[in-house]
């Protein structure tokens, strides 16, 4: 039996020189391997699963966070309420507004009240109204500075006024009473009898001896001399002119020995 051991003992023992050789070359081959899984020893690719931890990107998405424009369109929301501010919304929070800058569009100091005015009205005096100092009883009262005539009853009533257009020429009359002391229906210039009207009313002479009295606007070629419109303003060469109607008035009014009061 230990013969047969040693025998197979042997058998193991030269098989296996032949196949790793001497015992210092196997040393050698058997301690390469060991030295060659250095590969195995740089485990560098486990290393290499930096990029999972540099995960900062997906991290550092504060662009996204810092929407701040969107948050602080304060002044779209914060209308300010200050008075005389247009606002569309009273109830702004004013603790939530902030000081405006240069070139704000929001006053944000009450205006000062305007400025106190003071208006002074004049009241001018009413020109149908009858001068003072114009005489007593039934009279026709002509004044050239308002270049009017008013017809005044016994009793003081004006039964009418009316604008005229007389001059302002201190003799063309002067001022005065006078009584009417001759009436035509017809009559002209006789320094231009192309000039012609009608209702005269004599009541005195001018500065050059010519008559002088009340009567209508005149004519020459069949147009009149001047406007109605115009009446009121100082236009003839001494007598009173007047509106047609006006004129026949004062003609059946005006009787011989009317009285007549040339105010200035």
């Amino acid at each position: 039996m230990r013969a047969k051991l040693g025998a197979g003992l042997a058998l193991a023992t030269a098989v296996s020189l032949l196949a790793f050789g001497a015992p210092g070359a196997d040393a050698q081959l058997v301690e390469a391997p060991p030295s060659t899984e250095a590969p195995p020893s740089t485990e560098a690719p486990p290393s290499t699963e930096a990029p999972p931890s540099t995960e900062a990107p997906t991290t550092t998405v504060e662009p996204t966070t810092t929407v701040a424009p969107t948050t602080t369109v304060a002044p779209s929301t914060t209308i300010p309420a200050f008075p005389g501010a247009v606002s569309d919304d009273d109830s702004v929070d004013i603790s939530e507004l902030s000081v405006p800058g240069r070139g704000t569009m929001f006053q944000t100091q009450p205006l000062p009240p305007p400025p106190t005015t003071t208006t002074t009205t004049t009241t001018l005096p009413d020109p149908t109204i009858l001068p003072y100092n114009s005489g007593t009883g039934r009279r026709a009262v002509y004044s050239k500075s308002a270049q009017r005539v008013w017809a005044v009853e016994a009793d003081g009533t004006v039964v009418k006024t009316h604008r005229v257009s007389g001059k302002m020429l201190w003799c063309d009359p002067r001022v005065g009473t006078y009584e009417v002391w001759s009436r035509s229906r017809h009559t002209y210039s006789i320094n231009n009898p192309t000039i012609k009207w009608g209702y005269m009313v004599r009541f005195t002479k001018g500065c050059n001896g010519g008559n002088i009295g009340f009567h209508e606007i005149p004519t020459q070629y069949g147009s009149l001399v001047q406007s109605i419109a115009q009446l009121g303003q100082p236009l003839s060469g001494g007598c009173v002119r007047q509106a047609q109607p006006d004129a026949i008035w004062m003609w059946n009014w005006a009787q011989i020995g009317t009285k007549v009061v040339v105010l200035p």
